[in-house]
């Protein structure tokens, strides 16, 4: 028998349905991609600008005031530290850390609001930075003899101690960020650049740059902001690339979904290309 082809199913649409369908599936494709980016005005000076885990933004002010944006601009959280945090991280964004220098006090709870908890003078003389280790533990960065101890809080006990280089840093007040991640400490030093310590406190790399202005991380990747651009720096392979700033960002942080951009007076959001 031969082989004859059918005819192809036509589906005879009106117009009242070919509408529907149009709403129902363009439309929204065009709006939300008209909706970027977001330009949000801001009335007060930024001073440091974070992300969370699930892409949320966090503007610290020079007010001390912290308020917290979703991926797509809106205001969703605002509050007032007693007094300016020494570190502030959101990590997931439901157990943010916070670091009171002044009070001597840190908190796994959201914005440093309640749950707070002292560090013993026996674990340091004078905690200049302390940040989150894991879900429980933390980091403190003593200012008294310059060194880093890891300190198990369930058990109360120092689990790591080691001193810096004083080749690296001559005063406390050198050191203006800390953070944990991927199981690496990640000290800011402002007169050498980013120091990475492994889990047991010994300093295996040192990322020059006395100008670099603040760091964050992305993936597997370290970035921080030197001069004009985002250098990203694999924590794996050492593989580098860049980005450029655009001129009066003072902040740029990306997400898997998001650009945020932070300018003197404003806040930017944008989508962030595949």
């Amino acid at each position: 028998m031969p082989f004859t082809m059918e005819k192809p199913l036509r589906l005879k649409l009106s117009p009242l349905n070919m509408r529907i369908i149009f709403l129902l599936t363009v439309l929204p494709l065009l709006s939300y991609s008209q909706q970027f980016p977001i330009t949000l005005s801001l009335n007060q000076p930024v001073i440091a600008a974070f992300v969370d885990r699930p892409g949320d933004l966090y503007l610290q002010f020079e007010s001390s005031v912290i308020q917290k944006f979703d991926i797509n601009g809106k205001l969703i959280e605002e509050v007032k530290p007693e007094s300016p945090l020494a570190l502030f991280e959101p990590r997931d964004g439901s157990r943010a850390f916070s670091y009171d220098r002044s009070g001597n006090w840190y908190s796994y709870a959201l914005f440093g609001n309640f749950n707070k908890q002292s560090i013993p003078d026996e674990f340091a003389i004078e905690p200049w930075l302390v940040c989150s280790s894991g879900d429980q533990n933390i980091w403190i960065l003593d200012g008294a003899d310059l060194s880093i101890k890891k300190l198990n809080t369930g058990k109360q006990k120092i689990e790591v101690e080691i001193y810096l280089s004083p080749h690296l840093a001559k005063q406390k007040t050198d050191f203006i960020g800390m953070r944990e991640y991927q199981n690496f400490l990640f000290i800011h030093n402002k007169n050498a650049g980013i120091e990475i310590h492994n889990a047991i406190g010994k300093r295996i790399r040192i990322i020059p740059g006395k100008e670099i202005k603040y760091f964050n991380f992305l993936g597997e990747e370290l970035y921080y902001a030197l001069d004009d651009k985002l250098i990203f720096f694999d924590l794996f392979d050492g593989k580098t690339r860049e980005l450029p700033i655009e001129n009066g960002v003072q902040s740029m942080l990306l997400t898997d979904e998001r650009v945020y951009k932070v300018y003197r007076d404003r806040l930017v959001v944008e989508l962030k290309n595949p």
